[in-house]
């Protein structure tokens, strides 16, 4: 068995992390102030309908929901790590 790389995974990775960023932001906006729970919820909605299997769990999610609720602003590097405002 042999394994060969797919010629197109940088795009397709790229593309993804690219729905990840605007879901996130899309979160961000909608529920920045709000309460703990009602982001979580928004949060676990728009990372699964990213697709390809794109999901957050915690301790992610209770840590980017936090931040969203206290008005903070978060958002997804291209290389995929998470970011928050201070």
């Amino acid at each position: 068995m042999t394994f060969q790389m797919n010629p197109d995974f940088p795009r397709q990775m790229a593309q993804q992390v690219g729905k990840v960023k605007a879901a996130l932001e899309d979160v961000w906006e909608a529920y920045a102030g709000r309460p703990l729970d009602e982001v979580k919820a928004a949060l676990i909605a728009a990372w699964n309908g990213v697709g390809n299997g794109a999901s957050i769990t915690d301790p992610d999610l209770t840590t980017v929901a936090s931040r969203i609720s206290a008005g903070k602003r978060v958002w997804l590097e291209d290389h995929g790590r998470i970011m928050c405002d201070d």
